[in-house]
């Protein structure tokens, strides 16, 4: 599996599920790309929440990982890289940006790469069961 470095996660707020019938569906379809949708999740199951601050130290790495549902992430500080395996193409959001991760298997890496600032994220994880993670490491792929 792959390992994170320079990374930090500090869960704000535990799993909770939502006391409502809760579905999301999330289409992301990104310009660079002439791969079509990089997934359709209609609907999905978004009947719990987790909420993290994720932090990188310059040079810092999440490792390749994956998540059981969509993330909806937030850029307070700094600038991320993100890749997906599926078309390996380096996108970069910056402070005031937003981008959704689609979850599902959706295997992707994000990195910090300022060699003095860091970056920081918050990070609304939709449809984690109760009692699992809400970031599954895998093997680091080759782009």
């Amino acid at each position: 599996m792959d390992e994170p470095e320079g990374f930090s996660v500090e869960l704000l707020a535990p799993h909770a599920a939502f006391p409502d019938s809760v579905a999301a569906g999330f289409l992301v379809d990104y310009e660079e790309s002439d791969l079509g949708p990089i997934t359709s999740l209609l609907p999905f199951d978004a009947s719990s929440v987790v909420l993290a601050k994720v932090t990188w130290q310059p040079g810092g790495t999440s490792g390749w990982h994956t998540h059981p549902g969509p993330v909806i992430v937030t850029i307070t500080e700094g600038e991320l890289e993100l890749i997906n395996e599926r078309d390996c193409v380096a996108r970069t959001y910056t402070a005031g940006q937003a981008f959704i991760d689609p979850g599902q298997g959706n295997v992707h890496i994000a990195a910090n790469s300022s060699t003095t600032e860091q970056a920081v994220a918050y990070a609304t994880f939709l449809g984690v069961p109760d009692g699992k993670p809400a970031t599954i490491w895998v093997e680091p792929v080759e782009c």
